[in-house]
């Protein structure tokens, strides 16, 4: 099968998704598929022929070690070369159509949210993972928290804090607690 891996974007969590993606494009390759690896922000400025899949080596060979700092997401977008700030990169749409399916290798708001599921799904292009209403749904801790409880399904207390509410404990609730970002990745 000819497979893109989708991989980076402008996320907070760009390496934890090239690390899985270059894993995933190893794996596929070893059983035999042509798998290449894509930045669906930075995309592919290359022949996007018929034999970019057979010719394509998109493994990157820089350190796979995780950064302890958050990429610097100015420099990446300084680093695309059409100028242009929209979600998907150049070719990036082009080569998923060629694609015989898309691996969603994407971490963070704008890999796991359901907005590239969504994207793809109108654009009839073939993709691993959750559709996009289960991932919006998946993402918004606030409102997945809400769906258990109702269905009757166990979750530690919790409480949700809007920006610009106070951060102070329900009188039910004590130290220590978990503080995430509601539609955030990393879960």
């Amino acid at each position: 099968m000819n497979i893109i891996v989708l991989a980076g974007g402008l996320s907070t969590e760009r390496d934890v998704s090239f690390s899985t993606g270059e894993d995933v494009c190893k794996a596929l390759r070893e059983r035999g598929h042509q798998a290449a690896m894509l930045d669906v922000f930075l995309g592919y400025e290359g022949d996007v022929s018929e034999d970019f899949f057979v010719r394509n080596d998109a493994i990157r060979s820089d350190d796979k070690k995780i950064k302890s700092i958050d990429p610097d997401l100015d420099q990446i977008k300084q680093m695309r070369g059409d100028s242009e700030d929209g979600f998907f990169g150049p070719n990036v749409l082009a080569l998923c159509r060629k694609a015989d399916i898309v691996y969603m290798a994407l971490h963070g708001a704008d890999g796991e949210n359901g907005k590239v599921q969504a994207a793809f799904d109108l654009l009839g292009i073939r993709y691993t993972g959750s559709g996009c209403v289960g991932s919006a749904v998946a993402m918004d801790k606030g409102l997945s928290k809400k769906i258990f409880l109702e269905a009757g399904i166990p979750t530690p207390k919790g409480f949700s804090v809007r920006k610009g509410q106070s951060g102070d404990l329900p009188e039910d609730m004590a130290y220590p607690i978990v503080v995430k970002p509601c539609c955030g990745g990393s879960s």
